[in-house]
């Protein structure tokens, strides 16, 4: 007889949506699970513990739309570890790099966003990205994970806030921050890679997919919400 305890929560929830003129969107959801209860040390001790955790919606939306699960510690001594996305393995190995711990770090004072952040509005992306970009080349150190976090979030605001870069106008960023990151770097090839016939997304439809990868990757090292609520 197997003694082990198996213990399934099921809720079903729903996410909000965004308009535009022509398309919609689910909006991103940070989810928080929690572990009531204490363990004898020497039970955890002997190996990881697996949780799984199952997303699906509907098979009608499957063809606009698939789950994306991102997991991130909410360990404070390993704060933003990435834990797993999904598309990876299955099998993830807890292992945290000691540059991950939060001893010492500064405060991420750009978050969370004001009540009246709309994503929708560049003038609102372009102080989160002044505010990231001071916080980014003042408070952190440079050798650290949380400097390419923040590094790559700000590039997350500044395209939102100039999505047409690197054409029309826009204003030079700090030198200190360099053109690198696997965002910056996919929209500068993305942008060159449009031919004359191909249609070019809306700037709706561009600001709509940055915010929620905005949300995404915002969450691996601030796993609270975004927008403050007062």
């Amino acid at each position: 007889m197997n003694s082990t305890l198996s213990l399934t929560k099921v809720s079903t929830i729903y996410p909000s949506i965004h308009y535009t003129d022509s398309h919609a969107s689910l909006q991103p959801m940070s989810l928080t699970v929690c572990f009531p209860g204490k363990f004898p040390r020497q039970i955890l001790e002997r190996s990881n513990i697996p949780v799984c955790i199952s997303v699906s919606i509907d098979e009608e939306y499957g063809t606009f739309t698939t789950p994306v699960i991102e997991v991130a510690s909410l360990d404070l001594r390993h704060r933003g570890s990435l834990l797993h996305r999904s598309g990876d393995s299955d099998d993830v190995s807890l292992n945290f790099s000691p540059d991950m711990s939060n001893v010492g770090e500064p405060t991420i004072s750009f978050l969370p966003l004001p009540p009246s952040f709309d994503f929708v509005n560049r003038a609102d992306w372009e102080t989160v990205a002044q505010r990231i970009q001071e916080w980014v080349t003042t408070e952190v150190d440079t050798e650290s994970s949380l400097w390419t976090w923040g590094r790559d979030a700000f590039w997350l605001a500044f395209v939102a806030a100039y999505p047409s870069i690197p054409m029309g106008k826009w204003p030079m960023w700090d030198p200190r921050i360099p053109l690198e990151g696997s965002f910056i770097e996919e929209w500068l090839q993305r942008s060159n890679d449009y031919g004359a016939d191909e249609e070019v997304p809306t700037q709706d439809d561009v600001v709509s997919d940055i915010w929620n990868e905005f949300c995404r990757h915002a969450a691996l090292f601030y796993p609270l919400p975004l927008i403050s609520l007062a």
